[in-house]
């Protein structure tokens, strides 16, 4: 399928799937800000033998394949797909934000874990995002503005990614993101969507102006050109990642942070000189016969899933129907007690000892399961207890994550392989905008509050120089030989973990197809409520798992997720969740 038929098969989605958005008249923007796809079929899906691409938008894929066919690595690809995505699909992603990948060596059958996420200022403090009276600012108060910026890491991580993965010249991916910027771009009408759901993009002039705001924003059809984008992705592409953290562009981030007059940031020029993406362990743990990997801290999702799967071990979830009330009541109440382990220990590790071999030990997770009825609920989940691990961090976490982010998953010609999960955190970010771009709010990922109602002090509390705790899970999955199978995450807030681990479960258990995976209800609990997303399934689901007792909450639970599974024929099947605009493409 070339550019052009996937243009086209994009817009006729479009026109044939009204956008639908939640209208429970509560803070809308807050419960689901990226909205959702009235339809839930329709997954695209592709197949293919030497490469494949599934990223977010038709446009980025292009990108990757253009890149991949060259000869390009997977990381080649990814560069020049994330730049794209920087531009056509601003609300969720760009070089103003940070990353996670895991990333797949087919040659030395390494797995490298790289962490590119953002670092608070050295000027922040635990009492950060609470006002006079001790009490947290409202969501919006604390997004808007400077305040909850961090020191853009993606490019960073990119770069030393590139250093050592790359094959193609770093100076030669950024073309496509130049041209689109340079000659425009067609605006969708989810993005159009979205900036009428943007509380915050009309509190500095830049991004005012850029989304059109004043005139009631941009409109999809509307041809947009981002000439500033182009200007600082010629200086990244000329100088290397140093132009984030020096000169120009790097003077400008901090004097939108700080220069804000109603929510001015901490961020000083020495921020600038702590940004340093690094090498991590992934975290890795066996669910049946299959090896799953994922990231570990300041990610709590490698972790999560993890003793999600873990838990659900100790159960035999084989069903003929995909909507079995029994799998989901189990998934449900595994899920309830990873997130409360998740609230009370992890986050970043450089800062707090997250006990992750205790987490993930067999034997503690065999006793969690015990935990889990059949027939009833578990209604005052609590967190596990580790030896050496008491009173240090008990409180629990009120972290205010919002589902704004993008997933990349690749495979290219040498069977190297990429899952990175990239984020600005709430929608269109901080709402600052510039040199083109918009910059993050990923420091309201930490708890408002430090301590609990106890006194306890809270593990992801705001601190100097530390990083915000995330959900991201770009997850890789290998058969029982050893060899790579999976490749998948997902933007989503807190819900990505559940996303990934639904998903797993459904591949793995269920043995229902990659190609169809997307088209089932997602499903959650962290820790209180269990959501469950809006559509006809999902109702018969619902009154099923009421009957045991869950108590449901029906929202829009907008996944994005991006899987390629490969089989034993060796095709790369590549699938994009049909809930939002991604596309998979592979030859």
């Amino acid at each position: 399928m070339n550019y052009k038929m996937i243009i086209t098969l994009f817009l006729a989605i479009l026109l044939n799937n009204k956008l639908l958005f939640a209208t429970d008249g509560t803070d809308d923007y807050k419960t689901s800000p990226e909205g959702k796809i009235g339809n839930i079929g329709n997954a695209k899906y592709s197949v293919a033998k030497k490469f494949m691409a599934v990223t977010a938008d038709p446009r980025a894929t292009s990108s990757a394949k253009r890149i991949l066919e060259a000869g390009g690595t997977a990381i080649d690809a990814a560069i020049s797909a994330q730049m794209v995505l920087n531009l056509v699909e601003p609300q969720s992603s760009g070089i103003g934000g940070g990353a996670f990948i895991l990333y797949y060596d087919a040659k030395t059958k390494n797995i490298y874990a790289w962490d590119g996420r953002e670092k608070a200022s050295m000027n922040f403090f635990e009492d950060v995002f609470l006002n006079s009276n001790g009490k947290k600012k409202g969501f919006i108060e604390a997004v808007s503005g400077g305040l909850a910026v961090g020191v853009p890491a993606l490019v960073s991580m990119l770069e030393k990614v590139h250093s050592i993965h790359g094959k193609m010249p770093w100076n030669g991916l950024f073309e496509d993101a130049i041209t689109l910027s340079t000659e425009g771009f067609i605006v969708g009408k989810r993005l159009e969507k979205l900036i009428s759901r943007a509380p915050h993009l009309k509190n500095q002039k830049t991004a005012r102006e850029y989304f059109n705001i004043d005139n009631g924003g941009l409109k999809s059809g509307d041809l947009k050109k981002n000439k500033k984008y182009a200007e600082s992705l010629k200086i990244i592409r000329d100088t290397g990642s140093k132009a984030m953290l020096n000169g120009k562009i790097a003077d400008d981030i901090l004097s939108t942070v700080t220069s804000h007059i109603a929510n001015p940031g901490l961020m000083v020029k020495e921020d600038f000189s702590f940004v340093n993406p690094i090498l991590t362990k992934p975290v890795c743990g066996n669910y049946r016969k299959w090896k799953i990997c994922g990231m570990g801290p300041p990610s709590s999702g490698g972790i999560t899933v993890l003793q999600i799967l873990g838990i659900l071990n100790n159960f035999e979830l084989t069903s003929d129907n995909p909507n079995d009330s029994e799998v989901w009541h189990l998934f449900l109440e595994a899920s309830k007690l990873a997130y409360t382990d998740r609230g009370y220990y992890i986050a970043d590790s450089d800062f707090i000892n997250v006990p992750i071999n205790e987490m993930l030990d067999t034997q503690y997770l065999k006793d969690r399961s015990k935990l889990i009825n059949k027939t009833s609920i578990i209604t005052n989940p609590e967190k596990g207890e580790f030896k050496n691990y008491h009173a240090r961090h008990l409180g629990i976490d009120s972290t205010s994550e919002k589902p704004s982010t993008t997933h990349i998953s690749i495979i290219d010609k040498y069977g190297n392989a990429l899952a990175l999960t990239s984020s600005i955190e709430f929608m269109f970010g901080s709402g600052l905008m510039t040199s083109g771009f918009l910059l993050n709010n990923q420091m309201t990922d930490f708890s408002f509050y430090p301590k609990d109602e106890k006194g306890n002090l809270i593990a992801n509390r705001p601190e100097g120089k530390k990083k915000p705790r995330s959900s991201m899970s770009p997850t890789l999955v290998f058969d029982a030989k050893g060899e790579l199978k999976i490749v998948l995450g997902s933007p989503g807030g807190s819900q990505i973990i559940c996303y990934v681990a639904a998903s797993l479960v459904r591949m793995i258990d269920l043995n229902i197809s990659p190609g169809k995976v997307t088209e089932f209800p997602n499903i959650c609990n962290r820790g209180f409520k269990s959501d469950i997303e809006e559509g006809v399934i999902g109702d018969i689901l619902s009154k099923s798992l009421e009957n045991k007792g869950h108590k449901i909450n029906r929202k829009s639970m907008t996944s994005g997720l991006h899987i390629i599974y490969k089989d034993y024929m060796e095709n790369l099947h590549g699938i994009a969740d049909q809930r939002r605009e991604g596309s998979a493409f592979g030859l």
